[in-house]
């Protein structure tokens, strides 16, 4: 597919990177049956707080951390 092509013929190298995948097998590997698409993160949270995980952790691990990262390093100067 043309997003995983993109991906793998980059300025950066002159060579196809098939990263999990292979010549072939080029394409992304199998999703897990218990996660087929985003409409599955609420699970994945549901998961996250079964087995232990604490709000904050869950939190988190479901973007918390990610909005953290960005609002802590890509703000605006002057």
């Amino acid at each position: 597919d043309s997003v995983v092509e993109w991906m793998r013929v980059g300025r950066w190298t002159k060579d196809i990177d098939y990263g999990e995948g292979s010549a072939s097998a080029p394409g992304f590997p199998p999703m897990p049956d218990w996660f087929r698409d985003s409409r599955d993160f609420g699970a994945l949270e549901t998961g996250l707080r079964q087995i232990g995980f604490k709000a904050e952790e869950v939190a988190g691990l479901m973007g918390g951390n990610w909005h953290r990262f960005y609002a802590e390093n890509f703000t605006p100067t002057g």
